[in-house]
This record gives C-alpha cells, sequence and structure tokens, in this order.
C-alpha cells in the first residue's frame, strides 16, 4: 500500500520488464540478503533508455529508497515468504514481484535477516554475467543513478 507521500508506482505492463537478482553478503559481524531490480534494456518501439530510466526512477521512490551516498532507509515491510516464495511488495495495490531466489536466501530471509534492496535506473543487458553486473553496478553509483534500502520478511 502507498502511503499518500509517495508517487504511484509504474504499471504491470513496465514492471514485465525487470529482473530480480538475489545474493547473500555475510560480514564478520552481520550478514544482508541483497536484491537487485534491473530492467532490461529498450525492446519495444514505445521503449527507450530515458522511458526505463523514468520508470526505475519512479519505481524507487514507490519504495521510498535513498541515495546510495547516505545510509540505506529503513523502507517497511517489503518482502514476503509465502508458502516457500519470496515476493516483493513494491507498491501496488494488486500487484507484486514473485522474486526468484535460491532455498538458502529464501530461509535467510524468513529468519528475519535485512534484505538490501538496489535499484538500478540504467537498462541491465539480459546477457549480463556477474563481472558486466558488477560494473553496471559500479558504475551506477559513480553516476547516481540508483537508489537503495532495507526491508525486512514480515
Amino acid at each position: 500500500m502507498i502511503s499518500p507521500d509517495t508517487t504511484t508506482p509504474p504499471g504491470p505492463g513496465f514492471v514485465a520488464g525487470v529482473r530480480l537478482a538475489t545474493g547473500l553478503h555475510h560480514a564478520p559481524t552481520h550478514s544482508v540478503a541483497q536484491l537487485l531490480v534491473s530492467h532490461v534494456p529498450p525492446r519495444l518501439t514505445h521503449e527507450s533508455d530515458e522511458h526505463i530510466r523514468s520508470g526505475m526512477e519512479t519505481l524507487a521512490v514507490s519504495l521510498r529508497l535513498g541515495p546510495v551516498t547516505e545510509h540505506p532507509p529503513m523502507i517497511g515491510h517489503r518482502i514476503r515468504v509465502r508458502r516457500g516464495l519470496p515476493w516483493l511488495d513494491y507498491g501496488d495495490d494488486s500487484y507484486r514481484l514473485c522474486v526468484p531466489a535460491a532455498p538458502s536466501w529464501v530461509r535467510m530471509v524468513a529468519t528475519g535477516t535485512p534484505v538490501r534492496i538496489l535499484v538500478m535506473f540504467e537498462p541491465l543487458s539480459a546477457g549480463a554475467n556477474q563481472n558486466d553486473t558488477d560494473a553496471h553496478v559500479r558504475s551506477g553509483y559513480l553516476r547516481g543513478s540508483m537508489r537503495w534500502g532495507s526491508t525486512y520478511h514480515v
């Protein structure tokens, strides 16, 4: 549910192009489940890089994410695990995104481990490998073209 001070999230037509990728970060003092949200490059006649960027910025606002140059804000309970499947509540009243995740990610999230959501504004190639994704995230960080926040499973 979106609070009155947020933007209406992008519709299901746009969100159909959103890709979700998960990972686990283990530090000596804590662990964090990570969720990278990106969009495929333009593929339809009405899409452009600017259209995708605008939609991803709107998605970040609807999730209440903050700049990566600041401490990630707490964005409320946005991840739900139901019957072993994780779902992302991105602010739409009717739709949720099913998060494709390994059982280890789901188990960790279900125990209350924080989830760090990172929304990339620039499209990421569908064929991107781990090195491509890492370079894309680093570039987005330097350009300020991403937002992040932390959430927990309910």
